[in-house]
């Protein structure tokens, strides 16, 4: 190498910042790569090691020169290998998404890749009034695959709400899957009760799923509006469940709900909140949501501690009592109840 390029290199070499932000960049272009080889069905595909001929054939490539760039870069972030003229997965990130277990992860970096990073893309453009973004219901069969990282410290949560407890009648708003209806009655088997969804796709799931585990003469599963509840929908209930869902209504409709779920509640019974809450830059999980619900449409910023306490005072509950749910986080439980004055 001549001097003057080696001199160029050593000075390069010395911008501040430089080998952080190359590290960082590195990461952003593994995760994409693993987004793209995931959504072309490329990482399913070379589960079986397979030359760059069988690939074409079995994913019906039209643009070889795409699958091509996807394979170099797949080989340059060392998620792939290229061995004897055969493609294999060697990165343990692309082994852990494509296995029996790793849907959590893959939604996690589709996630990111798409809706996480519009907040990010349109932020500047947003914050000095353009227009939200309006993709929220197409995201809902997504959002309930990532949300499925905090299912474990939400079922830990309420399996202790209904464990002992007499034959619990419960309300899940937003239910997801129902695995925590599932999660419920494991602990309680004398529960029953309604799971509601707005996302009708979502809530046709979680009615299979529940018939799949032997579960669908317990508890009935109903895609509607909460906030305009169809007949059938009648309390009294003895557990309502608010799981990652209060951040879709604003403060004014967040009081008009509460104060519905009161008059559903049985008076000796419970309501159940766990998210997140405002992270105060102590929980970037936390922060990074956030992003994401001040800039789309149907979504508002996470409250703090404090506001929803203060609200669910404002309502009518009572016996507020919190619990974090993950070490570190600002990922809470917290359950309330009717005062006895109110009775």
């Amino acid at each position: 190498m001549k001097l003057k390029y080696l001199m160029t290199v050593l000075r390069t070499m010395k911008m501040p910042g430089l080998f952080s932000i190359m590290r960082d960049w590195q990461s952003l272009v593994r995760m994409h790569f693993i987004y793209a080889a995931l959504e072309s069905g490329l990482l399913e595909a070379i589960l079986t090691p397979s030359t760059r001929e069988e690939l074409i054939r079995k994913l019906g490539v039209k643009r070889p020169q795409i699958l091509d760039a996807i394979l170099d870069v797949g080989v340059s972030v060392r998620e792939l290998a290229y061995e004897n003229g055969f493609y294999r997965i060697k990165g343990k990130r692309s082994k852990a998404v494509t296995r029996k277990d790793g849907d959590i992860l893959a939604a996690m970096i589709e996630a990111n890749i798409t809706y996480y990073n519009s907040s990010y893309r349109n932020a500047a453009k947003r914050m000095y009034g353009a227009p939200l973004g309006d993709d929220v219901k197409k995201i809902g069969g997504l959002v309930a695959r990532f949300a499925k990282i905090g299912e474990p410290f939400i079922r830990n949560f309420i399996t202790d709400i209904v464990s002992g407890t007499h034959s619990p009648r419960v309300l899940d708003i937003g239910c997801g899957s129902g695995v925590f209806l599932k999660s419920i009655c494991d602990a309680n088997p004398k529960a029953s009760g309604i799971g509601i969804d707005i996302d009708e796709e979502v809530a046709e799931q979680a009615k299979k799923n529940l018939e799949t585990w032997g579960l669908g003469d317990r508890f009935g599963i109903i895609a509607a509006d909460i906030c305009a509840p169809p007949d059938g929908l009648e309390g009294p209930f003895d557990l309502i469940l608010l799981h990652n869902i209060i951040y879709y209504f604003s403060g004014e409709k967040r009081l008009e709900l509460l104060n519905r779920l009161r008059s559903m509640l049985a008076p000796s019974g419970t309501v159940s909140v766990a998210m997140h809450f405002q992270s105060m830059g102590k929980d970037l999980g936390a922060a990074n949501l956030n992003m994401v619900n001040c800039s789309f449409q149907g979504l508002t910023p996470l409250p703090g501690l404090d506001e929803l306490i203060a609200q669910l005072k404002e309502s009518g509950f009572g016996d507020v009592k919190i619990s974090r749910l993950i070490p570190g986080s600002t990922f809470y439980g917290m359950t309330a109840g009717i005062p006895d004055t109110l009775h």
